[in-house]
């Protein structure tokens, strides 16, 4: 009891020391065992300061707020320090250079997070947002959210500026992702151009098939009607249908090849045509010749 009487007279005459409005310091013993000891002091305005090893609000108080730490005075009067023990296990520290550590995890707007960091603001509409700024002249920020519109859950990155206009890159929808879309369709949506040096697409089969010899080659007078009556290639879609579906750039590679193979098969079909007409037309001409030579044996007979 003595050692805490002589704690509460030395706080109470380091805080008449440093600030007159030290009102009243009273020792609260609960228990015959002093086990619950502990100092009360009262101030007119509420704060509690301890010279030395610092633990308190200090002289000058926010208008708002629980705690705050002024780091450009390191030997001002709103400096906080407490100085605990000298060993055992660091799990939470900060100091006034800024530096801080934190073992656990951390929680905004959660008691409980369930992983390193967790930020939750109770919201299933409104964006839980993590935002990474740049300088101040460029009022540049990254912003990743997450938020939950119409029972889809979105992860999404963008940036935005002067803290109004907001680009969004990245969003993650239900497992799909888009690029510069909010609502993207497929695995992957891209709102704008791709540039690659290359891209690998898996396919299930090829056109090879019209090389065999099996392959029963359509008619090019079938083709040609075929094209007079829908002005485009059989198989191939209409202009109509790649508006509203778009392109599968994998079946659309095995068709144009399909056509190009066709097209050779037609090729050397007229080849072969050709030459046996040529043929036809070599022949012809011997006879043509012959003939010729007959008649000038004749002429000159008659002569």
């Amino acid at each position: 009891m003595k050692k805490t009487l002589l704690l509460a007279l030395a706080a109470l005459a380091s805080m008449h020391f440093v600030k007159a409005q030290t009102k009243q310091v009273t020792v609260d013993a609960n228990d015959a065992l002093n086990n619950n000891t502990k100092i009360v002091a009262q101030t007119s305005i509420g704060q509690i300061f301890f010279t030395g090893h610092q633990l308190g609000t200090g002289y000058s108080y926010p208008s708002a707020g629980i705690f705050r730490a002024w780091t450009d005075q390191p030997i001002g009067s709103a400096n906080y320090y407490y100085d605990g023990v000298t060993n055992g296990t660091i799990n939470f520290s900060v100091r006034a250079d800024g530096q801080g550590y934190f073992a656990g995890n951390l929680g905004i707007g959660t008691t409980v997070p369930q992983g390193k960091v967790e930020i939750n603001n109770n919201s299933y509409t409104d964006a839980s947002q993590l935002i990474v700024s740049g300088a101040e002249a460029t009022r540049y920020y990254g912003v990743m959210g997450i938020t939950v519109p119409s029972g889809h859950t979105v992860l999404s990155l963008g940036v935005r500026s002067n803290n109004t206009n907001y680009f969004e890159t990245l969003n993650l929808v239900n497992d799909n992702v888009g690029i510069g879309t909010k609502n993207p369709d497929q695995k992957l949506s891209v709102n704008g151009t791709i540039h690659s040096k290359s891209v690998l697409i898996d396919l299930n089969g090829w056109s090879d098939y019209v090389l065999k010899n099996d392959y029963q080659l359509r008619p090019l007078s079938d083709v040609k009607n075929y094209i007079d009556q829908n002005q485009h290639l059989p198989e191939v879609p209409s202009e109509q249908e790649m508006i509203k579906k778009g392109l599968d750039v994998g079946e659309m590679n095995k068709l144009l090849i399909k056509k190009v193979e066709e097209l050779t098969l037609y090729l050397i079909d007229e080849h072969k045509e050709k030459e046996k007409q040529e043929a036809i037309n070599n022949k012809q001409q011997e006879q043509i010749d012959q003939l010729n030579k007959r008649i000038e044996l004749l002429s000159n007979k008659i002569k």
